[in-house]
């Protein structure tokens, strides 16, 4: 295990969609985009001790449907492929099959395909390779579940509420003379050479609103061309728990891009901040990769042979639609957030599949979970975690919707009561999901140390 030596590369592929398909992550806009503000891409980290190989995949993406992601994990076996999601809502949709428009259909296959050459790309290229660990605090951001005067939860503002304010960053370097290889220009450093920057910070990507109908990375997209400027080589962000966690701002048309900058360029500052304050030198081996499925309940118990339709109405309600265009409700939401769910029945009530990844990269973890992650749920996962530094991406490898608290269940508000709804689930996720959802990554962690 000590003996093992790592290897690394970066490379990246533009996964922009063409004019006309529709941007997910708001479900008021009634046409596709308009065109592009700035490109999005899928950039690939590929890491391999000898035994396992290991390639962290971040994308310019709200999510990515566990379908598709099955099919660019078969492409790359037995390269393990984690993909993680920025969440920005300026991206594209996330999923299509036969039945959808020919448009959806070829940027999806588009999008697997350019996914799987940025990885091969960068398994072509491996260099011996070592890592350093820094982290800072980043103030963009804000608790976004705000208790209205009747009790009831609005996003809008909450000072006061839990928020994991770490930037964690890790850095990637090859040996001068190995680096004359590498297919991408790097900047040379006495640390050797710089390939690539994972950067781990929870925030969702809102600066720009619904009315933007221009394709863009959002906040994110300006955080990594400063820090690729700055230190050199490839960017990548892990979004981390950032399910009830905003931009500290209010949308304001007139300056949205303006505001997109500054809330970058405000991350960009704390990580190169702990990129050159404090970096130190970590393990980088071995690797491991631990995986499970963890089945969700909802609160809808199984009476049926499939799982009722109860989110039509609420959802034609939202749109200011009469009841009796349910039989609509469908079609419209196949426009707007083409989507597929796994849906069974466990242990009488339908359930919904959440995937849980552990993975280890020496002294540090990575746990991902497919879902919109409340922060408290990622910063308990961290503390409770046996590796001298965790990460904690959300939205990797799929997405169930939002993965709450339990104290939140209580409370409701739109991300317990209306965002499951879009993924066609016929009720609410229950309060043990936390529970369930904390204990998998434990038994992971436990396997991997």
């Amino acid at each position: 295990m000590e003996n093992r030596k790592l290897s690394a590369a970066v490379a990246r592929r533009v996964i922009t969609p063409p004019k006309g398909i529709y941007q997910i992550g708001y479900g008021d806009r009634v046409k596709g985009n308009l065109g592009v503000h700035d490109d999005l891409t899928a950039t690939a980290l590929v890491l391999d001790d000898g035994t396992t190989r290991l390639a962290i995949v971040a994308l310019d993406m709200l999510t990515i449907n566990e379908f598709i992601v099955d099919r660019v994990r078969a492409r790359l076996l037995p390269t393990e492929a984690l993909l993680c999601c920025s969440h920005t809502h300026s991206g594209p949709i996330a999923y299509a099959d036969e039945k959808s428009p020919r448009r959806n259909r070829e940027y999806i296959d588009l999008l697997v395909e350019r996914i799987v050459e940025a990885v091969q790309e960068a398994q072509a290229n491996l260099l011996p390779a070592r890592l350093e660990y820094s982290s800072g605090e980043g103030n963009v951001g804000i608790n976004r579940r705000e208790k209205m005067p009747d009790g009831h939860m609005e996003i809008g503002r909450n000072p006061e509420g839990a928020r994991d304010k770490s930037v964690q960053v890790v850095s990637v370097f090859t040996p001068l003379d190995a680096s004359r290889h590498s297919p991408h220009f790097q900047r040379e450093t006495e640390a050797g050479v710089r390939i690539a920057t994972l950067v781990n910070y929870a925030c969702h990507g809102t600066v720009l609103g619904p009315d933007n109908l221009l394709i863009s990375a959002d906040w994110i997209g300006v955080m990594r061309e400063k820090v690729e400027g700055e230190l050199g080589g490839l960017t990548l962000f892990l979004q981390g728990a950032a399910a009830d966690i905003n931009p500290d701002m209010y949308w304001e048309d007139a300056r949205a891009f303006e505001k997109v900058t500054e809330q970058g360029l405000g991350v960009a500052e704390a990580v190169l901040a702990a990129a050159r304050a404090g970096s130190r030198e970590t393990r980088a081996t071995p690797l491991g990769i631990q995986r499970a499925e963890v089945w969700l309940p909802t609160e809808t118990r199984v009476e049926s042979t499939r799982p009722p339709k109860k989110y039509t109405k609420p959802l034609l309600a939202m749109a200011r639609m009469p009841g009796f265009m349910a039989v609509f409700a469908d079609i419209l939401l196949d426009q707007r957030y083409p989507w597929k769910p796994v849906i069974e029945a466990r242990d009488g009530f339908w359930s919904v599949p959440m995937r849980v990844n552990a993975a280890r990269i020496g002294d540090l973890a990575l746990v991902t979970f497919g879902a919109e992650t409340f922060t408290e749920i990622g910063m308990k996962v961290k503390s409770a975690s046996p590796a001298a530094q965790t990460l904690f991406a959300s939205v990797s490898d799929g997405c169930v919707s939002y993965l709450h608290t339990e104290e939140s269940h209580a409370e409701g508000g739109y991300e317990v009561d209306v965002a499951p709804l879009a993924y066609r689930y016929p009720g609410r996720l229950q309060a043990k999901c936390e529970s369930l959802a904390l204990d998998a990554a434990k038994n992971l962690l436990e396997k991997l140390w």
